[in-house]
């Protein structure tokens, strides 16, 4: 009987730290969803407008949280001027379970210039909800 309790005991303490280690939502939630940015136009003569354009798109089951904060920090090189820098969840477009952005600009200067765009966003799905911070660089020529 001893015997019995002892390898049934030794059996579960084998499986214990492999049910203990269960997937870890932060890597899970890295993994689940894209980000991506673009200038519309890519290259323009001073004085021209354009619009950045950048969207969170999630993949299976995982959604941008619709209720959790969520806020865009948008910077730029001198020779670009935003319509707004700072955006939040008013000023985005749902996208299925992602959301999409577009910010006005008008090109000042002449030179090679960038947009910064600092999202901080929850992704979640029925089992967890974790934050993310992501930051994207646009590039814009301006002639």
């Amino acid at each position: 009987m001893r015997a019995i309790l002892a390898a049934a005991l030794a059996t579960l303490a084998g499986l214990c730290p492999a049910a203990a280690v269960a997937a870890d939502p932060s890597a899970e939630a890295a993994r689940s969803y894209s980000v991506r940015a673009v200038a519309e136009p890519a290259s323009l003569k001073a004085g021209a407008s354009g619009r950045i354009s950048f969207a969170i798109e999630p993949t299976g089951a995982v959604h941008v949280d619709p209720k959790a904060p969520l806020k865009v920090t948008l910077s730029t090189t001198p020779g670009l001027a935003l319509k707004k820098s700072e955006l939040g969840r008013g000023d985005s477009v749902q996208a299925g379970q992602g959301l999409r952005f577009a910010v006005p600009f008008s090109a000042t200067a002449a030179g090679p210039q960038v947009v910064k765009a600092k999202l901080d966003f929850f992704l979640c799905t029925d089992q967890w909800c974790v934050k993310q911070v992501r930051e994207l660089t646009v590039a814009v020529d301006v002639k």
